[in-house]
């Protein structure tokens, strides 16, 4: 049951992820299933909804994505349970930082159906959320209650509601509030315009989350008192021009008025997002040199070429703009939530070191969100030398008749030419077909070999056809990297870096064994621990599926090698737990094999299933060996 509801999500999931249409068997190929379990899948997902969520004609499915979110919203609305401790956590923090007057602990549980001891130990860890906010919990024998600034309980808002996994406009009180924020929204392009700036969608998005914050608060009567202390920015012309129109806008639409603090806040929050000729002053030689010094550091770090001067100058001028906001006590938030470092993390990570090198250069602290935000510069770049990978080979099996045979390769070499090549044309069925090494064959005709994956198309390509070679590709290309991930990862886990626990206190207690271990055994030295908390500290190591992965930012391990620790119980980290820990040591010479596995490791332990069968009495190093090998062969 549980492997078919996964089949389920993952063909949704696919049909999701694709620019058009999937035929059916693409889709079978890619779940690796027959056609006809696909039309089975189909049809299970299709009832339980009230409109077809996939939909099917010639040319093959589609996901019909206004139906499936209106069927994932009316189903997240009948869970009005808190069942993880992620849940109830935001849950409280939000339902607090709402009410000035605070919440009896026991109407808390009440509320999240869990008993007082549950709440109390919610609270606990909402202690530790608050403090990175520099806001405390006060209590007074049942009732606690929220105490500090005011600017930073806005934002501490903007942090729940980002990590709610929102994304796009903000929606801090149901449908009317998401409304007024679509019309701001609307008018907010319009004063820009008028005032002639420009901003990108994001930072559009991250301006009306802090209006709309800014409104639900002061309607709320929580007023923004000023520092005392005019802020370097002074008033730009243009920006001013915005700001008032933005504040106009505010007060029609949520009929609130912006104070004296508010405008100032705003005008130095624009003046610091906006794109104009005026406010965009010339990128200055220091955060030239910072941008130009950084990239080459990581480039010779990753062993990656992310020295492009045709992309300094823009990255430049976003470095310039990210300092003034630090130094002005503003951080730009990114839309994406938290799943965004989930799914990219060797650019999150890269993102990560750039960020370090800026601090290390100007004494500044650089927040999450500009942390996701450098990731945007780095990605396209990180993500074209990632994907481009040795191509795959194509032997192409078309008899000779006229031209026919030559134009068939012909026209396939120039279908595949990003991904693959076409090796060789094999245009007798006498052929010795031991001499054959593609790592595909695509043929017109059926052939009955055993240690060939054999692709049958049609003599003149259909469309179909060009579907099933691409799916034939892209299916290679992740065989190929999972085999290469197993067999890193198999050669970096020393037998002797092993741990086996019933259970682990606390995420300090788990990085202090394991770094233990790794420096016993030679393969780091004795400051590795402070450098790998240093790192936990900056953006946790934690990811959904009930793992972690921690290391340190420096590369200079005497020998790379991976220390695992596997608890039977979770292990606290932060707001989530995990069960398993893979801290990596990485040499000078073990480069290229971390930025290589990180990314396809994590993508595989995302999977809850995965991490299921890797850890269901895993009790020695052969077994998690054995678990993991069987995970990484495709």
């Amino acid at each position: 049951m549980e492997t078919r509801q996964k089949r389920l999500q993952q063909l949704v999931d696919e049909l999701r992820a694709a620019e058009g249409q999937l035929t059916g068997r693409e889709l079978a190929l890619r779940l690796g299933v027959t056609p006809r379990s696909v039309r089975d899948y189909v049809r299970a997902v299709n009832s339980g909804a009230q409109l077809p969520l996939i939909v099917s004609d010639q040319d093959g499915y589609r996901l019909n994505e206004r139906a499936y979110r209106r069927h994932r919203n009316s189903q997240s609305k009948r869970r009005t349970g808190y069942d993880s401790p992620e849940q109830r956590l935001y849950y409280i923090v939000r339902y607090l930082v709402g009410h000035a007057e605070g919440a009896d602990v026991f109407d808390l549980g009440e509320r999240l159906s869990v008993s007082p001891a549950t709440i109390e130990a919610d609270l606990g860890r909402a202690r530790e959320l608050l403090r990175e906010h520099q806001l405390v919990i006060r209590r007074e024998r049942e009732i606690v209650r929220i105490e500090g600034p005011e600017r930073q309980q806005r934002k501490l808002v903007r942090h729940l509601l980002l990590g709610s996994g929102q994304t796009g406009l903000p929606s801090l009180d149901g449908p009317q509030q998401h409304g007024r924020a679509r019309r701001l929204h609307d008018a907010a392009i319009g004063h820009l315009a008028e005032a002639g700036l420009e901003v990108n969608e994001y930072v559009l998005n991250d301006l009306v989350m802090h209006l709309t914050i800014a409104a639900d608060r002061i309607s709320a009567g929580h007023v923004l008192t000023t520092t005392g202390d005019p802020l370097p920015t002074g008033r730009h012309a243009a920006v001013w021009e915005a700001t008032e129109g933005l504040a106009d806008a505010v007060r029609q639409i949520f009929d609130v008025v912006l104070s004296e603090a508010d405008l100032q806040n705003l005008h130095d929050i624009l003046a610091t997002r906006v794109s104009e000729t005026a406010v965009r002053t010339a990128v200055s030689d220091r955060a030239l040199g910072i941008t130009r010094e950084a990239l080459r550091d990581l480039s010779n770090q990753f062993l990656l070429d992310l020295y492009d001067e045709s992309t300094v100058w823009a990255l430049a001028l976003h470095v310039q703009a990210l300092i003034l906001r630090a130094r002005n006590g503003e951080s730009l938030d990114t839309p994406l939530g938290p799943d965004f470092r989930n799914m990219h993390p060797l650019i999150h990570e890269l993102a990560l070191q750039f960020a370090h090198r800026i601090e290390a250069s100007t004494q500044i602290e650089v927040g999450a969100g500009e942390v996701d935000f450098l990731a945007f510069h780095l990605g396209n770049q990180v993500q074209r030398q990632m994907t481009q990978g040795p191509p795959v080979t194509i032997t192409c099996v078309a008899p000779r008749y006229s031209t026919l045979h030559e134009e068939l390769a012909a026209r396939l070499a120039r279908i595949v030419q990003e991904n693959a090549v076409v090796e060789s044309l094999v245009t007798s069925l006498s052929h010795d077909w031991s001499t054959v090494t593609s790592d595909l064959v695509v043929s017109v005709v059926d052939l009955d070999l055993d240690t060939l994956p054999v692709l049958r198309i049609s003599p003149f390509l259909t469309e179909a056809d060009i579907d099933k070679v691409a799916a034939a590709v892209r299916a290679e290309r992740v065989r190929t990297a999972r085999a290469k991930l197993r067999a890193n990862m198999i050669s970096l886990l020393d037998p002797n870096l092993f741990h086996h626990r019933e259970q682990v206190a606390s995420k300090l207690e788990a990085l202090t064994l394991l770094s233990r271990t790794l420096e016993q055994e030679g393969y780091v030295g004795r400051g590795f621990l402070a450098d790998v908390l240093d790192r936990e500290r900056r953006s946790p190591t934690a990811f959904g599926g009930q793992f972690a992965i921690p290391h340190s930012m420096y590369m200079d391990a005497a020998k790379t090698g991976i220390a695992v620790l596997v608890s039977d119980t979770p292990i606290p980290w932060g707001p989530s737990a995990v069960r398993l820990v893979l801290m990596f040591a990485v040499s000078p010479e073990g480069r290229p094999v971390f930025r290589d596995v990180l990314d396809e490791l994590i993508g595989v332990l995302n999977d809850p299933a995965n991490i299921v069968t890797l850890l269901d009495a895993c009790q020695d190093h052969h077994g998690f060996v054995r678990r993991l090998s069987g995970l990484l062969t495709y």
